[in-house]
């Protein structure tokens, strides 16, 4: 038997093991009473296309929250959600959280970049593909 590998997130994958431990820039506005205050982030062209990718594809999940609470994982971006994500080994899991994680940038600003960053996209996409393996004979 040998296994043959899902390669519909592969450049994705390849692209945020890159962007794991790098810092995305952000604008900085400085007003007239001189206080510096950080704007947005300044995301790329292929962040972009991916969460478009996603959201468009049938792995995003719309009932995220509802997912994450059935296998007992609070639906909040963090070390501790990410880990329990990975430990339960799930694409489903794996689906929702990337689902929160896509839909937090608009709630918080950066959150794509804190899951950049921190490796959480690069680890969840490789779940996604490991689940979506397929066996064929010989």
């Amino acid at each position: 038997m040998e296994r043959v590998i899902c390669l519909k997130w592969q450049s994705e994958e390849k692209y945020f093991q890159q962007m794991a431990g790098k810092k995305v820039a952000w604008t900085i506005s400085q007003p007239e009473d001189g206080l510096v205050r950080a704007g947005y982030p300044l995301y790329d062209q292929q962040l972009l296309d991916f969460v478009r990718k996603f959201k468009a594809s049938p792995l995003y999940d719309h009932k995220y929250r509802k997912t994450l609470r059935h296998f007992h994982i609070k639906p909040k971006l963090n070390e501790l959600t990410v880990s329990q994500a990975l430990l339960i080994n799930n694409a489903r899991v794996a689906n929702a959280l990337l689902s929160l994680i896509i839909d937090g940038e608009d709630v918080q600003r950066g959150t794509w970049a804190t899951a950049m960053q921190a490796g959480y996209f690069y680890q969840l996409l490789k779940l996604v593909d490991t689940d979506d393996e397929v066996e064929e004979k010989k």
